[in-house]
């Protein structure tokens, strides 16, 4: 059993990282593309056979995250659905992005099991049939989730970025609004100021007057804007914007109060984690550093009483 599970570790680590250069090769393929085609067109005298040789490579990884993609990738809608829905909010927005995840999903889940049982009956015939099965679907089980939790992971940490920046994005607003400025070209200001300190509040907030020039409406954007972020202080700062719009009322008076909000909230999550400290720590001081301390206390009085008994 020992041996089964180093070998479906070794197994799941090459896998994964097949997929990762899979997926990273196509990324900067796809950007270079454009600097490929100057340099074919600047060196015609090459010889086509390189060239054929170069283009063919990445049109059959393409090829085969295609087929793979198609197992598991919704057939119509996706582009509108919440699959598209949770890439943006994890800030990925590559066209290819849910073929390259789909089909690291398939690969992990439908083909990873089955060369796992294949290179089990084949090299290790003399283990029982029924740990072969509960391996391979541990694997399967794996390979379906382990893409989920790491896309779950990436949202979850460009969620705690921008809830953290946007008290400070709130205030560069009022300072924009009391200085004469719109909504709108407040919007865009901002997006230029925080593209340093928060790019990814910086992106979104530019997204959104990039819809408003191109013919959005302004609630629109806004809403937008929050479904894309995924934060609740975002979605209430909307929501304020809107009816700010609406009715007329001071924005830069309702943003200042917003700002006040959003930093009592940013005070009150920092003081959650400095309470939730304590408990965190028992598990770690009750395992190794009392141990340790009572084998250093100790240690020396119990190989006296030792020495002593066998005396």
């Amino acid at each position: 059993m020992q041996n089964s599970l180093q070998i479906l570790i070794i197994t799941l680590s090459g896998a994964a990282v097949t997929s990762l250069v899979l997926a990273l090769y196509n990324l900067v393929f796809d950007n270079a593309r454009k600097n490929r085609f100057t340099q074919i067109l600047r060196q015609s005298w090459s010889p086509s056979g390189t060239r054929l040789s170069r283009t063919s490579n990445p049109q059959k990884v393409s090829n085969v995250i295609n087929i793979l993609s198609r197992l598991s990738l919704p057939q119509e809608g996706w582009q509108s659905s919440n699959v598209q829905v949770k890439f943006l909010q994890a800030g990925i927005r590559h066209k290819n992005a849910p073929q390259y995840y789909f089909a690291v999903k398939t690969l992990l889940t439908l083909v990873l099991p089955v060369a796992l049982a294949l290179f089990l009956m084949f090299t290790q015939p003399h283990i029982p049939f029924t740990h072969t099965m509960l391996l391979v679907l541990l694997t399967a089980t794996a390979g379906y989730y382990l893409p989920e939790l790491s896309l779950h992971v990436l949202t979850r940490k460009r969620i705690d970025r921008m809830r953290n920046s946007l008290p400070d994005m709130i205030d560069l607003m009022v300072v924009c609004s009391e200085s004469g400025m719109g909504i709108d070209a407040a919007i865009t200001r901002i997006s230029h100021e925080m593209a340093r300190t928060n790019p990814d509040l910086a992106q979104e907030f530019y997204l959104s007057a990039l819809e408003m020039r191109a013919g959005a409406t302004r609630i629109e954007a806004l809403r937008n804007l929050a479904l894309r972020a995924r934060l609740d202080d975002l979605n209430d700062l909307v929501s304020m914007l809107v009816q700010a719009d609406k009715f007329g009322t001071s924005l830069a008076e309702s943003l200042r109060v917003q700002s006040d909000v959003m930093r009592s909230r940013r005070i009150q999550r920092a003081e959650e984690l400095a309470a939730k400290i304590p408990v965190k720590l028992v598990l770690p001081l009750g395992l190794f550093i009392f141990p340790t301390l009572l084998l250093v206390l100790l240690g020396p009085a119990v190989i006296k009483l030792i020495l002593i008994s066998s005396r």
